[in-house]
């Protein structure tokens, strides 16, 4: 009985260092998201001379949403 018992303690506490592993990785991913839409904010000012936000502008004007 001990030693299942002890298996599956092993076996929860992985789990749960996964889940805060994707947890960690999820968290910084979002926080990528947020810089590069604080970027597509700034396309709102025309008066950047940002070179990424010139090419954004110019990919819109591409490439038309359906």
């Amino acid at each position: 009985m001990q030693i299942e018992d002890n298996k599956e303690l092993k076996l929860l506490r992985s789990k749960v260092k996964y889940l805060e592993d994707r947890i960690e990785v999820m968290a910084k991913s979002i926080g990528s998201i947020n810089k590069i839409l604080g970027r597509f904010q700034m396309t709102e000012d025309k008066q950047s001379n940002d070179p990424f936000i010139k090419v954004m502008e110019q990919g819109e004007s591409d490439h038309e949403l359906i």
